[in-house]
């Protein structure tokens, strides 16, 4: 890994109960290259989830998607253990990681034409070549997304958190979603009904 590509880790404490939990989320390259969050308890580790990288980082650009994905899959796995407790976070610490399985199971609704994650600051990630050709034929809806992600207001808390909920961007073809941690951008199939998409959306995000 080049020294000048080298993605900013997070580090937090999150607290349920009586217990108290330290997290930290960094990237490493060998032996492959991987998102790591481990949890851990008075320097016990309890569990770890890894989210595999494609690809080593070569460039800026690349490095800031990478810190993208270290700050959602930290602020998911402290929500998580905020919210369900330690034994819920075991369960995600295997495979991929939450935001992306939600991001897969988006994309394969049948309404869907395209998802991407998009950061709580307006910025997108996806598969590069998927991710030109969206920057390429929606370039208002790219330059706005930092304005956009604001109909979701901030929370006040640890984290960058923004409210839950889902915002018709452009009436029946691209939708903004929110779980509070992680927002999506939603291109649908042109002539998509909101109402007969939003209880498929409401139980992913769930």
């Amino acid at each position: 890994m080049s020294p000048q590509f080298i993605p900013a880790g997070r580090t937090s404490v999150v607290k349920r109960g009586r217990s108290e939990f330290q997290l930290q989320t960094e990237y490493a390259e060998l032996p492959r290259p991987r998102v790591t969050t481990t949890i851990c308890t008075q320097g016990k580790v309890l569990h770890k989830m890894e989210k595999t990288i494609d690809r080593n980082i070569t460039s800026i650009e690349e490095m800031h998607e990478v810190e993208d994905i270290i700050k959602t899959q930290h602020l998911e796995v402290s929500k998580i253990i905020r919210d369900r407790g330690l034994t819920a976070a075991a369960t995600k610490a295997s495979g991929a990681s939450p935001f992306r399985t939600r991001l897969e199971r988006i994309g394969r609704l049948e309404a869907v034409e395209r998802a991407f994650l998009v950061s709580t600051d307006g910025k997108m990630s996806g598969e590069r070549p998927i991710l030109r050709e969206f920057k390429s034929s929606f370039k208002h809806i790219v330059k706005a997304l930092p304005d956009l992600v604001c109909v979701f207001a901030s929370v006040p808390g640890p984290g960058n958190r923004r409210e839950e909920g889902i915002y018709e961007v452009e009436p029946g073809r691209i939708l903004l979603v929110s779980t509070g941690v992680e927002i999506y951008l939603i291109l649908v199939r042109l002539g998509t009904d909101y109402e007969a998409i939003a209880p498929q959306l409401k139980e992913i995000l769930a």
